[in-house]
């Protein structure tokens, strides 16, 4: 029994006759589907980490040494190790300062590789009595352990049977905090007495930090939350003023919106490189299926004689520039994947912005986007040539 002719079928055999051609086509559509993939997912995860950050944000202005504002966007963005010091009596100035309703202070240790991480480690001390933030972080009332140590890790932080090994002693783990999606999730947190512990461990086996560990008269970042209907901006000012020189102040909100414009300038090159290669993608399969309509006169002639009317004609052309699409997309899907999801940590550090993955409900939802996306102006592309073809009359030459 013969095998009936269908148009799908047509389609898929003339997709095959030509292998290299299909190839290149195939490329082209795989290139375009791939960077729009991408920058779905880079767009939509900034947007994720924005949030996450602000939720955990929980000051309205930090305090740095002047000049180290960086140095500090780093350390909470990306987790990159820093140290940088001011005198710890600033606090108490800042405490008395109108407008102040809650003061904190964090100190920053940086480690050298550790056992238990595969890169440089920040170790943060801060004071459980002053506290409005990292203890908030956990989800639970926090007790300090046996030892009598308080100690607390980033969601990327490896750890052996609850515990974490500083030049040769173990310490236990008082809980781990939730993800967050920024270079928070790349620190360990600890009370300052436990800091100071671990510094002075490290000092006896000869081993030392690249940072200070004067935790009693130092100290790095100075969180502060405001009074109720108190301005940032008059706040900030009364800071400075009761200071002196030698230090800045910076707003959150302020903060959060430099950011998302940094996120917003990031953003617009892989945009437009994703209109620029659609567009690419969509002129160059419209002028190949335009040759291949002027190619396949005879074909088509024959076609019309066995019974096929315009509406068939047009179908098969369209058939195959679906198929074509279709097979791109799912490649260029499939590549971009593998480079974006399981490098998401070193992306975000190389671009100093908080990547946030979406779950995996939203990525295929993404993916079936730019799927869809893709088929779409492949069709619009083939759509001149199998109208020119559904015209065309009964030729034999």
């Amino acid at each position: 029994m013969e095998k009936a002719i269908t148009i799908s079928g047509l389609a898929f055999s003339n997709i095959k006759r030509k292998p290299f051609r299909t190839f290149a086509l195939i490329l082209i559509s795989a290139l375009s589907a791939g960077v729009l993939f991408a920058t779905l997912i880079l767009a939509s995860s900034l947007e994720q980490g924005i949030k996450g950050f602000q939720n955990r944000l929980g000051a309205d202005l930090m305090i740095v040494p002047q000049g180290n504002e960086n140095k500090f966007e780093n350390v909470l963005l990306t987790g990159e190790p820093n140290y940088f010091y001011m005198n710890r009596s600033i606090e108490d100035l800042v405490r008395g300062v109108q407008g102040v309703s809650q003061v904190s202070s964090q100190f920053y240790l940086t480690s050298l590789n550790e056992s238990c991480c595969d890169f440089s480690i920040q170790i943060i001390g801060f004071d459980p009595q002053t506290d409005f933030i990292i203890q908030n972080w956990a989800g639970k009332k926090i007790e300090k352990n046996k030892d009598d140590e308080l100690l607390l890790t980033g969601s990327n932080v490896t750890l052996s049977h609850n515990q974490v090994t500083f030049f040769g002693q173990t310490h236990k783990v008082t809980a781990r905090l939730a993800k967050s999606n920024t270079g928070m999730d790349n620190a360990i947190y600890t009370d300052l007495k436990t800091l100071q512990k671990i510094f002075e461990a490290s000092k006896e086996k000869g081993f030392g930090f690249i940072s200070d560990g004067d935790t009693s008269n130092k100290t790095s970042t100075i969180f502060v939350k405001l009074a109720k209907g108190a301005s940032a901006d008059g706040t900030s000012l009364r800071i400075k003023n009761a200071v002196g020189d030698g230090i800045e102040v910076v707003q959150g909100d302020k903060f959060l919106s430099s950011l998302e414009e940094k996120i917003s300038g990031f953003l617009i090159f892989p945009k437009l490189l994703s209109v620029f290669t659609l567009l690419i993608s969509s002129i160059t399969l419209a002028l190949v299926f335009s040759l291949i309509a002027n190619e396949r006169k005879r074909e088509y002639s024959i076609l019309r004689v066995l019974g096929a009317d315009s509406s068939a004609l047009s179908k098969l052309i369209l058939f195959e520039a679906a198929g074509i699409g279709a097979i791109g997309a799912l490649s260029g899907i499939f590549v971009a994947a593998l480079i974006v999801l399981p490098f998401n940590f070193v992306i975000s550090e190389k671009i100093a912005l908080p990547l946030s993955l979406e779950s995996p409900v939203k990525i295929i939802l993404l993916a079936l986007i730019s799927l869809v996306i893709i088929v779409f102006s492949s069709l619009l592309a083939a759509a001149f040539s199998a109208v020119k073809i559904s015209k065309q009359k009964v030729i034999f030459k």
